[in-house]
């Protein structure tokens, strides 16, 4: 009986530090504030500042690997032809020596899902790939 009540205590303990709901809070996000603030704006001139030299783009209309003066026109381009109604981080985490984020950004023709892999480069956070998924 005795351990039965430490493995109560010990789940109880556990379960409470788990999110609601399999959501995590984006406050604690990988994604710097000012990367999800812009993403919400759907600005590219306040997103470039975060991107790596090289960042990996898969959209629907397009994917490979570009320069970060390439990769800030394309998001550019769609953040105009897809103006964001809302965008919220849904989940996040950490991979080996990375973190990565899941958004759902919405626009009045469609939903998209977000991916962003996130990695420091000399002590800064530097986005090197974002993939955006149409929701069905």
């Amino acid at each position: 009986m005795k351990h039965f009540k430490s493995i109560i205590i010990v789940l109880a303990i556990v379960f409470s530090l788990l999110p609601l709901n399999g959501q995590t809070n984006s406050n604690n996000s990988p994604l710097p504030p000012k990367v999800v603030e812009a993403v919400k704006k759907g600005n590219a001139a306040e997103l470039k500042p975060f991107l790596n030299s090289r960042v990996e783009l898969v959209l629907p209309e397009e994917s490979g690997i570009y320069s970060k003066e390439q990769a800030h026109f394309i998001l550019k381009s769609f953040f105009e032809s897809h103006k964001v109604t809302s965008f919220r981080v849904l989940h996040h985490g950490t991979r080996q020596h990375a973190t990565y984020a899941i958004g759902e950004y919405k626009c009045p023709q469609n939903q998209y899902r977000m991916y962003f892999l996130v990695k420091e480069v000399e002590g800064k956070p530097l986005i090197h790939q974002i993939r955006i998924e149409k929701q069905d």
